[in-house]
């Protein structure tokens, strides 16, 4: 037998190996408990989603999906965690803007956030509010800035850490207006909320899902909304484009990564999931309830596109806040 057919064969049995084993996970995953990690204290608006649509995904896969929250550092040590993990689909990160932030926060990482975490799936858009206590005496967006102008030091900004989501939508309102506050950062969004109803902070903007309930009880006061034209959740909520600060937009979103080198056929069966559990008409009424948007095209190809392009444009933004990397 030639050294060339000795060759063939050995790499035809070595295809057949490989695909049975592909074959085997296809067929077996998964077979044991999902883990998601949610980069921030329990509360937020990552985490709230998370947890609508864990529950709903894992019905669909047949497997408990276990939301981990995993705070600290504007999301980069749970974005670590996920990224130094096995690429074997049973470690998740629910991503959202910070992914798309840390390179441009952080001049030392152990991971590239953009090269170690592979795209999954965007589950959906989110606006940030721009929110204060009922008690605060603030009852428009110009009062606001009106006082952040008098009493710039007498104004705290709550947010969820140095270069957050909730961070950078206060810091593209405080740029585009000419505005002075005191920023004060937490361990997530969460925390930050909690301080504006307690009265330790004046100011927050988290994105609205995880506030809704807050703005509806009337525990929190809505200013404006952070997009680019008013919102059918919120309709009497101006936005802040209509205001006439145009450069203070900023949408969030919330998706799915994975440890790079997730095998096809475990993102298949996961984007499939997703998909039919956001087909399910009770669970897109409540993230639409709760002011998220679901995207035309959520595919992992997709999202990794909408990723990198955000991460070019916030690396702008931070530049021009001021904000330096640590």
């Amino acid at each position: 037998m030639s050294k060339s057919i000795c060759l063939w064969l050995r790499v035809l049995s070595l295809l057949a190996v490989v695909l049975a084993a592909t074959t085997g996970v296809a067929q077996t995953y998964p077979d044991k408990p999902i883990k998601w990690i949610v980069p921030y204290p329990p509360g937020g608006t990552t985490d709230v989603v998370a947890r609508s649509i864990a529950q709903a995904m894992g019905e669909r896969l047949g497997a408990a999906i276990v939301i981990e929250n995993k705070g600290g550092a504007a999301g980069v040590i749970g974005m670590q965690a996920v990224a130094k993990a096995a690429p074997d689909g049973y470690t998740f990160l629910v991503s959202d803007a910070s992914l798309a932030t840390a390179p441009s926060l952080n001049k030392q990482l152990s991971f590239d956030p953009l090269k170690d975490l592979q795209a999954v799936f965007l589950f959906v858009t989110v606006p940030h509010v721009v929110l204060v206590s009922p008690t605060s005496g603030l009852e428009t967006l110009d009062d606001l800035l009106a006082r952040a102008k008098q009493q710039p030091q007498a104004l705290n900004f709550a947010s969820g850490g140095i270069g957050s989501p909730l961070h950078l939508a206060g810091e593209a309102l405080r740029t585009s207006t000419a505005s002075q506050w005191v920023h004060v950062p937490y361990k997530g969004g969460g925390p930050a909320i909690v301080a504006v109803m307690s009265g330790d902070a004046q100011l927050v903007t988290p994105s609205l899902p995880s506030v809704m309930g807050h703005i509806q009880s009337g525990k929190l006061k809505a200013l404006a909304v952070t997009s680019t034209v008013r919102l059918n959740s919120l309709p009497s909520i101006p936005s802040v484009a209509e205001l006439g600060y145009p450069g203070a937009a900023s949408i969030g979103w919330i998706g799915l990564h994975a440890p790079a080198g997730l095998p096809n056929v475990i993102l298949e069966k996961t984007e499939a999931a997703a998909r039919i559990a956001l087909a399910d008409a009770s669970l897109t009424k409540r993230l639409l309830e709760q002011g998220a948007d679901l995207v035309a095209d959520p595919s992992a190809s997709a999202y990794a596109a909408f990723v990198a392009g955000e991460a070019k444009r916030w690396e702008i933004i931070v530049k021009a806040a001021g904000i330096q990397p640590e």
